[in-house]
């Protein structure tokens, strides 16, 4: 009871009143919380970004899964060959690229860089998407095909960027394999006897030169052989000392990996790079592309992964 004396005002403090627990806010700090009339336009505005960031992340989550899904598989067998791909973008969606382009017991794929980082990189991949599936014909060999992209990319410029892609047919049966490497940086082909070869015969980045030369490279992935496409992201990709990862240190994951499945080749080579970049961030997309001949040489029911 307060024996008619007047009680102290209440300083944000719980008080019982008539048997009941009760929350008394300070006047000031009521008026400090009520938005002023002139802070209101500022609050709408904020509240608008917001949403319009929301939006914009969720428009590239969309682009993500397209382009993702205008690549191909990440993982499928056909014939005696084994295909896995990953593509890790630096920036919103990623310049790197892979597809595959599935036709009876053959594949077309395509593994390279769109100049640039982010969503316009990102962007232009559709339209290469679009011009492999039109240039891919039977009678199409990969240097044509690099051939008909840099016209294309030519005639648009300066709007189109320059590209660089591994471009390669493969006979999922026979293991014979075309390519052209466009101004990629060569992929490595591990035989089974340990030997190395780098796969560079083609030609200038696409975009570059109108009316370049390609040249078509052969060669027969035998038993035991895997192939490996990578990106500049790869190569250049630098640990906490600023070193490179490097071309020797890729061969040397290579080797090491001794997995009968592309999959497992590709997951210890992206784990060797992690381990090496020790949380360093990614300075540049990272793809890896791993085709993989059966050691035993069988040839297996083609299965779409």
């Amino acid at each position: 009871m307060n024996d008619g004396k007047v009680l102290p005002k209440s300083e944000g403090k719980f008080r019982t009143s008539g048997g009941r627990q009760s929350y008394s806010m300070p006047q000031s700090s009521m008026l400090a919380s009520m938005p002023l009339p002139s802070d209101l336009p500022l609050q709408d505005e904020r509240d608008s970004l917001l949403r319009e960031k929301l939006d914009l992340h969720s428009q590239l989550f969309e682009a993500a899964q397209i382009q993702r899904k205008l690549s191909g598989p990440r993982e499928f067998r056909r014939g005696c060959l084994q295909f896995a791909s990953e593509v890790f973008a630096a920036r919103f969606l990623p310049g790197d690229f892979t597809s595959f382009l599935q036709s009876e017991s053959r594949v077309l794929l395509a593994h390279g860089d769109i100049a640039g980082k982010g969503v316009a990189a990102g962007m232009w991949f559709t339209n290469l998407a679009g011009l492999l599936q039109s240039y891919d014909r039977p009678s199409s060999n990969p240097a044509k095909i690099a051939s008909e992209i840099n016209r294309h990319l030519c005639y648009l410029r300066p709007i189109a960027p320059f590209a660089t892609a591994f471009l390669a047919r493969v006979d999922c049966n026979l293991g014979d394999l075309t390519y052209c490497n466009a101004g990629h940086f060569p992929p490595i082909l591990l035989r089974a006897d340990g030997r190395i070869e780098l796969l560079e015969t083609g030609g200038p980045l696409l975009g570059a030169i109108e009316g370049a030369k390609f040249e078509l490279g052969k060669l027969t992935l035998e038993p035991g052989d895997t192939l490996v496409a990578y990106s500049d992201g790869v190569l250049e990709c630098r640990n906490t000392s600023d070193e490179e990862f490097g071309l020797d240190r890729i061969v040397a994951a290579l080797r090491g990996a001794e997995s009968p499945l592309a999959q497992a080749t590709l997951m210890m080579l992206l784990a060797t790079l992690q381990d090496f970049a020790n949380g360093s961030p990614l300075c540049d997309d990272v793809s890896l592309t791993v085709i993989q001949r059966d050691a035993t040489g069988r040839h297996l029911t083609a299965l779409a992964g």
